[in-house]
């Protein structure tokens, strides 16, 4: 059955592609509808969280330099980014349905790309900033990523496919739960601190790092580093885990979010 859920929802892809585009676009336009600075802001939030961040820990908390003799903000630019591109997706499909009910209750109308265009919007607002920081980066060093760029697509494909699970599965629970919007907020900031993001490995008792190993997001965001930092990509055993958790999980989301979607237009 999940299999079934699986192929429908890549179906429907296929089928509404045109239109999920059109929705993506129109929802990056909306976000920035009415700023002076429009995208700019892409590369600016996260820009200033970054200097907060490097300044608190490497400064305040003289988090000491991280292996491989790579300068904190850099290392911190490698997991922050992505994380934010994964949280802002997530946190945004939580009210896909909720906030589009005309929509919903039209019955030829696919609600799960309310979902998807919440995601791929949300990764190509933060992509955008983060590719121009990484170019900085890269004239800053004076390399080049080289042919080990192209495996970012890795990566960053794992954390569209969670989003999208995660995001199915929240924004389908907060059509009969409305607090889930704000139990979400909650969960991924505490979900923030949890993965090595702002900090080395290093620094984790030995007791926490064995249960952080069942953390799918720490292989993401260490393939991210490896790639950016080092230009070397080893997948490893662990990001197949974080795959095949994050397939399971896209598939259970879809599957979820179609048998409830009937009960949708009751409860808006």
């Amino acid at each position: 059955m999940l299999w079934s859920a699986a192929i429908g929802m890549f179906a429907s892809l296929t089928t509404h592609r045109h239109l999920l585009m059109t929705m993506v676009r129109r929802e990056i336009g909306a976000r920035f509808a009415g700023s002076s600075l429009g995208g700019l802001w892409s590369l600016i939030q996260p820009a200033i969280m970054l200097g907060l961040y490097t300044m608190v820990f490497s400064l305040i908390y003289r988090i000491p330099e991280v292996e491989g003799g790579h300068g904190f903000p850099e290392f911190v630019f490698c997991g922050l980014w992505p994380w934010l591109a994964f949280q802002e997706a997530c946190t945004r499909s939580v009210s896909a349905i909720t906030s589009n009910a005309n929509l919903v209750k039209k019955l030829q109308f696919p609600s799960e790309l309310l979902v998807i265009s919440s995601v791929v919007s949300s990764f190509v607002v933060q992509g955008v900033g983060f590719l121009l920081f990484l170019i900085g980066l890269m004239m800053w060093k004076g390399t080049l990523l080289g042919v080990a760029g192209f495996f970012l697509i890795i990566p960053i494909g794992l954390h569209v496919i969670f989003a999208i699970g995660i995001g199915m599965l929240l924004a389908c629970g907060n059509v009969f739960f409305r607090d889930v919007e704000q139990l979400a907020g909650a969960v991924f900031t505490m979900w923030f601190f949890f993965p090595p993001i702002l900090y080395p490995a290093s620094l984790v008792p030995e007791a926490v790092r064995t249960v952080q190993l069942w953390n799918p997001m720490i292989p993401i965001i260490n393939a991210y580093r490896s790639i950016i930092l080092t230009g070397i990509f080893d997948p490893g055993i662990t990001l197949v885990y974080s795959f095949g958790l994050a397939a399971v999980l896209l598939w259970v989301g879809n599957y979820v979010f179609q048998r409830c979607r009937g009960f949708f237009a009751d409860y808006l």
